[in-house]
């Protein structure tokens, strides 16, 4: 939900990147990031159209990132510890897909 050091809100205007893929006429699939099932799920609905219509997919997986963005990040400077706390405990109950 962040580019490097600004939420996603700031970084662009629109919901998410799906609609940059719709817009160049390429099917665009959408999915929890941090759901295991449902990644498997549109990585083998996305592998079946490429191989049918032999052209790419865009499979954008909506997550948190749960660390800074690169070594010359420090997220704690723009997300909140509570923020940060309530994803990490949530990733930590569910197991952390990556």
């Amino acid at each position: 939900m962040y580019a490097i050091s600004t939420p996603i809100d700031d970084q662009y205007a629109g919901d998410g990147i799906a609609v940059r893929g719709r817009s160049y006429g390429m099917p665009t699939i959408r999915v929890d990031g941090t759901d295991i099932f449902a990644i498997y799920a549109a990585t083998h609905k996305a592998r079946e159209m490429i191989l049918k219509e032999k052209r790419p997919v865009l499979i954008e997986a909506m997550s948190y990132r749960g660390g800074d963005h690169s070594t010359s990040d420090y997220s704690k400077l723009y997300r909140d510890e509570e923020e940060m706390k309530k994803w990490d405990d949530l990733l930590k109950k569910f197991s952390d897909p990556i």
